[in-house]
């Protein structure tokens, strides 16, 4: 597919000018600003493969460009994705410093995050929305880079700062009495800070007066032209020659920008660093390490509840919605009660009335669709509720739980993924929005009660009652209650920046037998060409299949009871999930001992995720055999307290009805695949079996597809056999969820 540029009408970029154009995504004023042209490509190409930062040619070869970013705001956003996006944006970003702080506690911040990214005075993570604009993968536009050129007759080289500068002084025709051949060099310089330069003879120094590093652009002999000679098989072998005396430099080059913030720390009299945390990587333009676009992706929600119930001021409606969830008593005060309390304290004269003014004013926001407007009110309204509770002024309701409102008020230190409250409000959210609402129309259905889209059985009575016997049991055997097919789950998926050199927080560097971590800059995407200069996030949504899957509380408080999981609760293992989480932690470290002696006990937090992980994970892998989408391709979703997963379709590409065709034409297979004896055991022999049951060839998966890092994670959860790793090897075997000896007799799900 060729390359086309769109005709935006406006002045040619490519045109000589009198002074610098615009630095496109670098944000620098420009009264009469050159747009670049636009490449024409598909939403998840933009989003991804041709995000700002990359890299990359057209077919053939001719010419290396750097992709830019265009004003291009994306409009149609509801407000609570809005609020998830930067929700999970601000999750992504912290965890990226805690994983660096984590392995080098001294890195300097500016080296962790790039700067819309962490607060320039303390280093935290921090996201301001201000700082961001949502925008549409519609179009995204080029510029020539490097602008480094070699005659391929004698290896000279001519380098220019911008593309005005080349249009001014084109290279030319004649390179040292010969007919020149000029092609860009196709190696830059890449460096895990994030930045990439063209390949250079000419260093850089750190200049103790001005405090700044600077290069020197000319051989001792006074000459500043330079060949380069590139005919050796691996980069460490070329040379820079010197057109005038003829000498010779490697390829090395200090990253500008480390080396003076390293050389600043160490002469303030912090850490001596070493030069190869400064020195940038020769690389092709084509290698993976020159760019790795960082997104994630989220199930996108209407109720808007799901972000503001999580919000401090919202504590009251949180306890009020969990106890509605898991069926706890809690008796609130009533508005009359609020109302004559705040009423009778002449210190709050007047907040009644204007309690009530912002519901009003919320309710009319509403009706006119303002939904940012209504939030607000309803935000002051809570505010002010939350203010009498806090102030005594008015009793709080009594929930029938005091764990769970420890629970509430501990949370706000927990691992966002991991959180039992934010995630049970969320499936509540789910289960009203994508099953049963969706239900009615017809984008949503329970396989036990098919219809006539997904199996032909419906209008034949007798295998109807077949399919619904042969599926029963299978569930039956499996311990799930409920199994829903959702045609149309909202995903969102969204680009936020970049790396380079590594796709994780932490780069290893190996030389001369020396390995150094260092840490990798999470970068933001270049600045917008707009007065603000606000950095994108480019947003795709796409409606994707999916599998709910609710199990049966009874079969897993049996085999918890089976396994001596610690108290065991006769009934509503939901609240006793809330009750007793205790954080596991960003990086689940508690769960990563594999030497068999950290003694950590069998509760029933960590347990009930461990059967739901690993069930997901089986029916990812049979949902990849039987339907033939990339086990790539599948995303879950685990709701712990709610004893419920979802597994989906994740990509943004056209969904063929993988999933739904799948059920109408190897339902059978895919259930009992899961339940094989074969799929229990490892492809790897027995050293999996020993450490705990998890492993690449069995039920593990990719890392950007595992929603934990694939810890927590065992077969024997599902098969029995020995314990996960996290446990003492004392430990006694597990019983598995699909022994039978635990089984009800009378366990089939739910029609």
């Amino acid at each position: 597919m060729g390359e086309k540029m769109a005709d935006t009408g406006k002045k040619d970029w490519r045109a000589p000018s009198v002074r610098r154009p615009s630095s496109f995504g670098v944000g620098h004023a420009d009264p009469d600003p050159l747009e670049p042209p636009t490449m024409l490509r598909s939403r998840v190409q933009i989003a991804g493969s041709y995000a700002p930062g990359v890299l990359m040619t057209w077919e053939g070869g001719k010419g290396i460009c750097r992709s830019v970013p265009l004003a291009n705001e994306a409009k149609d956003l509801n407000p609570t994705t809005v609020d998830l996006i930067f929700e999970n944006l601000s999750h992504a970003v912290t965890t990226w410093r805690n994983r660096v702080m984590k392995v080098l506690p001294d890195a300097l911040p500016e080296l962790v995050l790039d700067t819309p990214f962490r607060d320039s005075k303390t280093g935290e993570a921090r996201v301001q929305r201000a700082d961001f604009q949502m925008t549409s993968p519609d179009k995204v536009g080029y510029v020539p880079y490097p602008l480094l050129y070699r005659c391929g007759i004698c290896g000279s080289t001519r380098e220019f700062d911008s593309v005005a500068d080349q249009a001014r002084q084109p290279l030319p025709r004649k390179c040292n009495g010969h007919e020149a051949r000029w092609t860009q060099v196709d190696v830059v310089y890449a460096h895990w800070s994030g930045d990439i330069e063209p390949l250079s003879p000419f260093n850089y120094n750190f200049d103790s007066q001005t405090g700044t590093a600077k290069q020197i652009r000319m051989c001792t002999c006074g000459s500043s032209s330079f060949k380069l000679r590139n005919t050796a098989p691996v980069f460490s072998e070329w040379r820079y020659v010197c057109e005038g005396c003829g000498e010779t430099r490697s390829l090395k080059k200090a990253n500008p920008d480390v080396l003076t913030r390293l050389q600043i720390q160490q002469n303030e009299g912090g850490r001596q660093f070493q030069w190869i945390e400064v020195n940038m990587l020769p690389v092709s333009y084509r290698a993976n390490s020159t760019f790795y676009v960082q997104r994630t992706s989220f199930i996108v929600f209407k109720d808007s509840a799901v972000v503001e119930l999580m919000s401090p001021r919202r504590r009251d409606g949180l306890i009020a919605r969990l106890a509605q969830i898991h069926e706890i008593s809690f008796a609130e005060p009533s508005g009359d009660q609020i109302r004559k309390s705040v009423e009778a304290d002449q210190t709050r004269a007047g907040e009644w009335d204007e309690y009530e003014t912002y519901l009003d004013m919320a309710e009319k926001a509403e009706g006119s669709g303002r939904a940012d407007a209504a939030r607000r009110h309803r935000d002051n309204a809570s505010s002010l509720r939350e203010g009498w509770f806090a102030n005594g002024i008015v009793e709080r309701g009594q929930l029938g739980s005091q764990a769970i409102l420890q629970a509430i008020a501990m949370r706000e230190d927990w691992t966002q993924r991991y959180d039992p409250v934010r995630l049970t409000i969320q499936h509540d959210a789910f289960v009203r929005e994508h099953i049963e609402q969706a239900m009615t129309e017809h984008k949503a259905v329970n396989v036990m009660s098919p219809d006539v889209v997904l199996t032909d059985v419906v209008n034949d009575p007798a295998r109807k009652v077949k399919y619904q016997e042969t599926i029963g049991r299978l569930l039956g055997h499996l311990g799930v209650d409920r199994l829903v097919l959702i045609r149309g789950l909202p995903i969102c998926e969204f680009s936020f920046g970049y790396t380079r050199v590594s796709a994780t927080p932490i780069y290893q560097r190996e030389h001369n037998g020396q390995r150094v971590e260092m840490p990798v800059r999470l970068k933001a995407f270049d600045q917008l060409p707009i007065p603000d200069n606000k950095r994108p996030i480019y947003v795709t949504q796409q409606l994707n299949e999916a599998l709910y899957f609710k199990l049966d509380e009874g079969r897993v408080l049996r085999w918890l009871e089976a396994n001596q999981v610690v108290d065991v609760p006769r009934e509503h293992v939901g609240r006793a999930y809330l009750e007793r989480y205790d954080d596991f932690g960003p990086f689940l470290e508690v769960f990563k001992d594999r030497e068999g002696m950290g003694g950590y006990p069998r509760t029933l937090p960590a347990y009930i995720y461990l059967l739901l992980h690993t069930l997901s994970h089986q029916m990812m892998h049979s949902l990849a055999d039987t339907s033939g989408v990339d086990r790539d391709g599948i995303g879950e979703h685990i709701f712990p307290a709610d004893l419920s997963f979802v597994i989906y379709r994740k990509g943004m590409t056209p969904d063929l009805g993988n999933i739904s065709a799948m059920w109408r034409n190897s339902a059978e297979a895919f259930l009992k695949r899961a339940l094989d004896p074969r799929t229990l055991r490892c492809g790897s022999g027995s050293l999996c079996d020993i450490r705990g049951g998890a492993c690449p060839a069995c039920v593990m998966v990719s890392e950007v597809s595992c929603i934990a890092s694939n810890l927590l994670l065992s077969r024997a959860a599902l098969k029995g056999g020995r314990g996960p790793e996290w446990e003492p090897r004392t430990a006694p075997n597990l019983i598995g969820f699909f022994d039978t000896s635990h089984q009800s007799s009378t366990s089939n799900p739910n029609a």
